[in-house]
């Protein structure tokens, strides 16, 4: 019994987590450009990208923008032509400050969703037992400093508080007298804190203010955020009656998800012909600390209900990204950008959900500057993805309980399937300036 409990309580989280659940549509112009942004620095998003940048910018700058994810992701096996999901939209949103205070101290403030995912299918189709459905949600709040202590560098800094939430759904091969099997929900929310550093030099200007080129590099580290989730339940209905002493209704559970860290480094060369045109190339090496998510453990309130862990063994990924911006008479912009993203998972923790698959995804973008106070931005991010050998091994259960033969579970096949997934994510910001000691922006991507 306390196998087929393990099975069904820890199932579903780690699957909502597999593949990675990181969003990176914190800022247009970033995103755009591939997410590469640590070394630029030139709107309020640098809070987020690099906190120690804020000291590029000038006035009070604030920046709100909404992303539109449009998923679609179809399975297919080999009993089974085609099964989509049925997950809606999704709809990041994200909102930075920044002030000067002084000619050196510079303040900023965050609100965004950095992490996140969303999965559902049909009630009757053929993974039901594995997954049905997934919802993980987070926000973060940032109050930021950053201090130029040199001419050509910055450092900055962060306070980060996480909220999130998350709950799932999947059905349970057990049989009760009014259906053929059962079904658990879990869900929880809680809270953690962690923090944001970098470091900003624009250390080489070659030319004059006619003509110049810029070097600039950026380091960034963004802290794992432990989420306490205090507060869980685990509901199960169409339970048989001999087994509802160990699926009850409803009890509560105590757990926790660590969101990971990531560790960026960026540079950005930028070409200027004074109020004619300028070409901007940014790269950003990213390294995510999927390793700190090795376990997942419920603590479960109801005494005949095992408390359970599960050790994951998630590796950490790196991401390539790289982008280039052309602005036409500090008016006009078009961006352009890629990068490749690689999976944390191993072969055996994939998912219908996400199976692991590293990809490559292409960004473009458009900015307008209305006038000196106010700007837009508009990007694009087309991604794809697809595999064709996915199996999942399946148990032969009896009462709820798995088959035992020589103590090893009997398995009765494979679960096989392909997967595609394509997804087209668009993107609006506003971009606002107000106030402020006027100085001249030290590399900036208008």
């Amino acid at each position: 019994m306390k196998r087929v409990l393990l099975s069904i309580f820890l199932g579903a989280p780690v699957l909502m987590m597999a593949g990675g659940f990181q969003l990176n549509l914190q800022g247009l112009k970033a995103v755009a450009m591939g997410g590469a942004f640590a070394g630029v620095g030139t709107d309020a998003t640098t809070v987020f990208f690099n906190p120690a940048a804020m000291s590029n910018l000038n006035h009070h700058q604030f920046t709100v923008g909404i992303n539109i994810v449009d998923a679609h992701v179809s399975i297919q096996t080999p009993e089974v032509a085609n099964t989509d999901q049925t997950s809606g939209k999704g709809t990041p949103i994200h909102f930075y400050y920044t002030g000067q205070i002084t000619e050196k101290l510079h303040l900023g403030f965050l609100i965004n969703n950095q992490f996140g995912s969303a999965s559902s299918f049909d009630d009757a189709w053929q993974g039901r037992n594995i997954i049905q459905n997934i919802s993980l949600k987070t926000f973060m709040f940032q109050p930021t400093i950053s201090y130029k202590i040199h001419e050509k560098l910055s450092v900055g800094g962060g306070f980060v508080y996480g909220r999130g939430s998350f709950s799932t759904e999947k059905a349970i091969p057990v049989a009760s007298s009014s259906t053929t099997e059962g079904k658990v929900r879990l869900e929880g929310s809680g809270d953690g804190v962690g923090y944001n550093l970098g470091i900003y030099s624009q250390f080489l200007t070659l030319g004059d203010d006619a003509k110049n080129t810029k070097f600039a590099v950026g380091i960034d580290y963004r802290s794992s955020i432990t989420v306490d989730l205090s507060n869980g339940k685990a509901q199960f209905t169409d339970i048989p009656v001999s087994l509802k002493y160990k699926f009850p209704e409803e009890t509560d559970f105590v757990s926790q998800i660590t969101l990971p860290s990531v560790f960026t480094i960026g540079l950005s060369v930028k070409h200027t012909i004074s109020e004619k045109w300028s070409l901007a190339f940014a790269y950003d090496f990213n390294i995510t600390g999927w390793s700190s998510y090795d376990t997942l453990a419920f603590n479960f309130d109801n005494n005949d209900t095992p408390d359970s862990k599960q050790i994951n063994d998630w590796d950490n990924s790196i991401t390539h990204r790289l982008g280039f911006d052309f602005t036409y008479k500090e008016k006009y912009s078009v961006r352009v950008g890629l990068y490749q993203d690689n999976t944390p998972m191993k072969d055996n923790l994939v998912s219908p959900h996400l199976p692991g698959v590293t990809q490559v995804a292409y960004t473009a973008g458009l900015g307008y500057k209305i006038n000196d106070k106010i700007s837009i931005d508009f990007a694009y991010i087309r991604q794809s993805a697809s595999r064709d050998d996915v199996s999942l091994a399946q148990y032969k259960v009896e009462d709820g309980n798995f088959v035992l033969e020589n103590g090893e579970k009997v398995q009765t096949g494979d679960f096989k399937y392909k997967f595609n997934r394509k997804v087209n994510v668009y993107g609006l910001a506003l971009n606002l300036k107000f106030g402020g000691t006027k100085k001249e922006a030290a590399a900036s991507i208008e």
